[in-house]
């Protein structure tokens, strides 16, 4: 038996969506309430999640676990309940009392619609800061919850779930043929027992007839009343759009004469297939006609491919944007800037750049920044993948096309990202056959799975990554010239991190923060430990740079700064090496005058010749103004130094912060 949970604000919201879910399905299914108050597991074994509203869902983020499979309610007011609204005099003060703030305005923008807009709606929630108080409080089960100075309370009772979350319920647990063709006579009794009430009073109250009129016209299915004779006594437009037919030439006279395949489940009109659903209406348990329910069959459909388009987008959605591109270089300003750009446009992306340097990062932030945002990012590895399952990966497989193939087929990874982006990292290490095929659909933007003859029509973006240099891999013989030319529309690089010197420590400070909540990088790690860090050439970019920012987050002791001791023994080496090299290649192009004005600058920023002399007085290094003056151009010449007028000074580059 499938296992339904459901998590609600107040218990009663919770029992209310549980006892109409056992009216409809009986037995059929498990069904839990939990109060969010008290719930605190975060794995929950259930088949289906329904949160009662997206507040609910909201605050459940952090406890549920992201990979459940999950509804969020959708809810609507029983309409048998409203006369006592009727009642109420015009531009009367009322307090809309419910469990939740998204609650309270989803009542009052419903109760709006249905023309119940004459009065005046104050909200109240548990925990409202402050609220005008009235005479009278309507809730939707919630009467608990009012202020005890109201003195009138108007209890409509708990919402009904909306019909697109029954079937949103049945298209999850796979339930649709057992249950699809009461949903929509459950959903609508209510309304017809309310439609039999106002019928009746019809010549007392034009504005009941009015009211009456709005609710049935304003519902997206086709709505017919007849009595037990099936001569209709009420309908809605919709109905009328349905059926294709003049009111006038359908009131009062026998449905099943004029429509006779109306008493078929599926019907066909106008090239329209309709789903009919019937049932019969009593009165104080008396039979007083029937009510016929008429859905267009592809609505149906709409929902049930909206519902799968969302479940996709979960499954392959770009978690990063161009706000997880940390740096201030210049390199890397100059390519987002460049990459926002290229976001505008469909056109195909090829990223080149050195393993851990964020290419997947960049082509997500590429998604999220286009038109396609709201749909799906599909990523596949062609280095991860062993080349006989690729190309089924790929483009999908149909029943039988192999041996071990899965009964009724596959989807291929290009349908899933029909409307969205597929992201094709390392195609340098596709096959020459495989690249033959990746052209073909580049061209002609078709796929065709394995085993079958049929072309399928695919809207994607392509953005393809590598970490080799492909017109090398062209002129080996590697790489196919066309696909490369096929692939290189918008050609993009990611930067390394040694070329990136400026932005290390900011790196560095990004991830501690991410990984142990350090906000300051200095209470972490020593000054010399941060020179070695900067010093160090990165060879395995940033992902590198993480490890060991995770690395030392983990041995350090409490209360010790990382020092130099702390760092993975291969960096110390590196670097020891490294300086060697460089002080080497020091005493050929700067001297010792020179050097020490270099390293002033770093640690001074903005530091000018005139405190630089007084600097160097202090410190006996015979050092005149004029000689700084001629010491800095040098500087600024060769690339060490930027000399900027006004309060930014001077400022090292990275050419100098490799010497210091």
């Amino acid at each position: 038996m499938k296992k339904i949970s459901i998590i609600s604000m107040s218990e009663d919201t919770g029992q209310s969506i549980k006892q109409q879910l056992e009216t409809i399905f009986a037995k059929e299914f498990y069904i839990e309430c939990l109060n969010l108050i008290n719930y605190k597991e975060k794995y929950l074994e259930c088949d289906l999640l329904i949160f009662s509203s997206e507040e609910v869902k909201d605050i459940c983020n952090c406890i549920i676990d992201e990979n459940i499979n999950y509804i969020v309610s959708k809810r609507v007011i029983k309409h048998e309940y409203i006369d006592e609204i009727l009642n109420i005099p015009r531009g009367t003060e009322v307090l809309l009392v419910n469990d939740a703030r998204s609650s309270c305005e989803e009542v009052v923008t419903q109760l709006r619609s249905q023309g119940l807009n004459h009065i005046k709606y104050n909200q109240y929630y548990p925990g409202i800061e402050s609220y005008k108080t009235a005479d009278i409080a309507i809730t939707p089960g919630e009467a608990h919850l009012v202020p005890k100075e109201i003195s009138s309370v108007i209890d409509i009772k708990s919402r009904h779930l909306d019909v697109s979350t029954l079937i949103e319920i049945l298209i999850k647990l796979n339930c649709m043929d057992k249950y699809g063709s009461i949903v929509s006579s459950y959903f609508y009794r209510d309304m017809i027992n309310v439609s039999i009430k106002y019928i009746k009073k019809s010549q007392e109250s034009t504005r009941l007839k009015d009211l009456l009129t709005n609710l049935l016209d304003n519902q997206k299915n086709g709505i017919i009343y007849t009595n037990i004779n099936n001569k209709v006594i009420v309908l809605n437009e919709e109905s009328l759009r349905l059926l294709c037919v003049n009111k006038e030439n359908i009131l009062s006279k026998d449905i099943y004469e004029i429509f006779p395949d109306l008493k078929d489940d599926i019907i066909n009109i106008n090239n329209k297939k309709i789903l009919v659903s019937k049932e019969k209406i009593q009165d104080n348990n008396i039979y007083t006609g029937n009510m016929i329910i008429l859905n267009e069959v592809k609505h149906i459909h709409k929902i049930d491919e909206e519902v799968r388009r969302r479940e996709k987008i979960k499954e392959n959605q770009a978690k990063y944007t161009f706000d997880d591109m940390v740096g201030n270089c210049s390199s890397i300003v100059k390519n987002v800037k460049l990459a926002k750009k290229v976001a505008k446009t469909n056109s195909t992306v090829l990223i080149q750049g050195e393993t851990g340097t964020g290419k997947e990062v960049l082509a997500q932030a590429i998604h999220n920044e286009s038109e396609r945002k709201d749909y799906p990012f599909v990523a596949i590895n062609f280095a991860a993948i062993p080349e006989n399952l690729i190309e089924s990966e790929l483009f999908g497989y149909e029943d039988g096309a192999f041996t071990g193939a899965r009964k009724g087929g596959k989807e291929g990874l290009f349908k899933k990202a029909h409307k969205g982006t597929i992201f094709l990292d390392e195609i340098g290490d596709a096959s020459l056959y495989l690249q033959s095929r990746l052209l073909r659909v580049l061209q002609e933007r078709e796929i065709t799975p394995v085993g079958s003859t049929e072309n399928i029509p695919i809207d994607i973006r392509v953005i393809a990554a590598t970490n080799k240099e492909l017109l090398q891999e062209v002129k080996l013989k590697n790489f196919r010239e066309d696909l490369y030319y096929r692939l290189n529309v918008m050609p993009m690089y990611s930067i390394p991190l040694r070329e990136r010197k400026t932005d290390i420590k900011l790196l560095l400070q990004y991830y501690l923060f991410k990984i142990t909540k350090v906000e300051n990088i200095e209470e972490f790690f020593t000054k010399e430990a941060i020179e070695m860090l900067i010093s160090y050439n990165w060879p395995g970019n940033i992902r590198e740079l993480v490890n060991v920012v995770e690395y030392v987050s983990t041995i350090k002791e409490s209360g010790i700064k990382i020092d130099i001791t702390y760092l993975p023994k291969y960096i110390i080496e590196n670097c020891k090496s490294s300086n060697l090299l460089i002080e080497k290649e020091h005493h050929k192009s700067l001297n010792e005058s020179e050097i020490w004005v270099l390293k002033k600058i770093y640690k001074y920023e903005g530091i000018g010749r005139r405190t630089l002399s007084l600097l160097a007085k202090e410190e006996d290094v015979h050092l005149t103004e004029g000689k700084i003056r001629t010491i800095m151009a040098k500087l600024k010449k060769e690339g060490y130094i930027e000399i900027h007028k006004g309060l930014k000074g001077t400022k090292i580059l990275e050419k100098g912060l490799e010497i210091i």
